[in-house]
């Protein structure tokens, strides 16, 4: 289903049959709600068209204000300031109330809703309760709703909570009654993926990394060693993820798969073509299971393609099962997951193969996904909101009888100190970037033999190995 039908849907919402008798009411006397639902009523019958292009085409939106100004003088509406009722109506028709005026400022990382009248804006280096708020808690239902139906995501008493997009780079979690009270309406995060690319200085400069280690982690992907990226919500993966992807060569051919459009890595030359090697795919959530599109399903295409490196940019679900697999097949693989550390993030993988209802039994499993995912990068927000890589670790063995994790630590950042206000609030975390040990010998081979040049092997792979290549 498309974004603009998916506005349409939830806009004309409403009885055909009764809309003539509504619009033609003397709406002086009425509140603000039954304006809003008499002009709906009106423009869902009248000007369906101009409504359904509202997001793709800016002139549409024009004309839907230029409708409701007339609407307004022809119904004797009033509410105060004649333009501000305009903009008020506008957007909570056509748009998503106050909460246009957050979506599109390039500082606001998070909108969240605790409730219809408790909203929280976030920033990279704060956050902050907002005096703005829906009408009531129907009204928060009916626009949240709204933003969910642009992912092609219905919520409703059957699936009373989801995920969704509301555009590119825009993601939308919520929950409404029942697994909410009523009286708050909706819960929800609306969490924004910023378009910048940053490079290797850029993130080396903002202290996010040292060279050495994004060095190593573009040394694995472009010989097929494939890397995973652990954090928790906001810890930046998905910037590392176009940061990484985007300082490749660009001849490596590169599968995207994703559940709304944040990465975007092509590169053009001046005449406007493009010079990289990038496919983009894209979930498709449905009420319908026949339409419905899942990670699962673009993951398994993407062998067909012949990518160099597959790209399921969150793995999240049964489809890092399929990951797995297509990382032992001998593509590199780079995905993001949620995790507390690099240690951790390998069981919530395997958590989510057990997720397929493979046969397999949890040690062997746990052997495979060693195999595709070798190497571990974790990531995290500190206190002082600063994002570092915190570990980069490779998985070697895996002992079933003590549950335990066998690799080497490659890279750390060692907290050395916190600087604080006075009033206790940590302003400044202190630590640095150390290189802690080698890779394993039978990493350093892999990436000699399929085309890494064997002075950068030798940069971390041990003193023995190195001996030996000598002789």
């Amino acid at each position: 289903m498309s974004t603009n039908r998916g506005i349409f849907e939830v806009i004309n919402d409403v009885d055909r049959d009764s809309q003539d008798e509504l619009v033609r009411e003397d709406l002086s006397q009425t509140n603000y709600q039954n304006q809003l639902n008499h002009l709906r009523n009106y423009l869902s019958l009248n000007h369906a068209t101009e409504l359904a292009q509202i997001l793709g085409d800016a002139s549409a939106s024009g004309r839907i204000r230029s409708l409701i100004k007339t609407f307004i003088e022809q119904h004797a509406i009033v509410g105060g300031s004649y333009e501000n009722l305009v903009t008020r109506l506008y957007d909570d028709l056509a748009g998503f109330a106050f909460i246009d005026k957050y979506l599109y400022d390039a500082e606001i990382e998070e909108i969240n809703g605790n409730a219809w009248n408790d909203i929280e804006i976030v920033w990279a280096d704060r956050w902050e309760k907002i005096a703005d708020q829906f009408l009531n808690a129907q009204h928060a239902i009916q626009i949240i709703k709204k933003m969910m139906r642009l992912g092609g995501v219905t919520l409703d008493e059957k699936q009373p909570f989801g995920d969704s997009f509301i555009s590119t780079g825009m993601r939308i979690s919520a929950m409404i009654p029942p697994v909410i009270d009523q009286e708050l309406g909706a819960v929800f995060s609306i969490r924004k993926q910023k378009q910048k690319k940053l490079t290797m200085q850029q993130l080396t400069a903002n202290g996010t990394c040292i060279a050495e280690e994004f060095e190593f982690i573009q040394m694995c992907l472009s010989h097929g060693v494939s890397v995973g990226i652990a954090g928790a919500t906001s810890s930046g993966k998905t910037t590392d993820i176009i940061a990484h992807l985007a300082s490749l060569p660009n001849d490596k051919r590169i599968y995207i798969i994703e559940d709304t459009r944040e990465t975007y890595i092509t590169k053009y030359s001046e005449d406007g073509r493009a010079i990289n090697r990038v496919i983009y795919t894209k979930t498709r959530p449905s009420d319908d299971d026949d339409r419905s599109v899942e990670a699962t399903d673009l993951l398994r295409t993407a062998l067909r393609y012949h990518p160099d490196i597959i790209v399921p940019a969150e793995m999240r679900d049964q489809a890092a099962m399929t990951a797995v697999e297509a990382g032992r097949t001998g593509h590199a693989i780079l995905g993001g997951l949620h995790a507390n550390s690099a240690q951790e993030a390998y069981d919530r993988i395997l958590t989510m193969c057990l997720m397929s209802d493979t046969s397999l039994s949890e040690e062997l499993l746990m052997r495979l996904i060693i195999s595709a995912f070798p190497i571990m990068l974790f990531k995290a927000q500190l206190p002082d909101k600063s994002r570092k890589y915190m570990q980069i670790f490779e998985a070697q063995s895996y002992n079933p009888r003590t549950n335990e994790l066998r690799g080497t630590v490659i890279f750390q950042y060692i907290v050395q100190d916190n600087q604080v206000s006075e009033t206790g609030k940590i302003i400044k975390v202190v630590g640095e970037h150390r290189r802690m040990g080698w890779i394993s010998d039978h990493l350093a081979d892999h990436l000699l033999t399929y085309g890494c040049g064997l002075a950068l092997v030798s940069k971390y792979a041990s003193p023995e190995w190195q001996e030996r290549r000598r002789i």
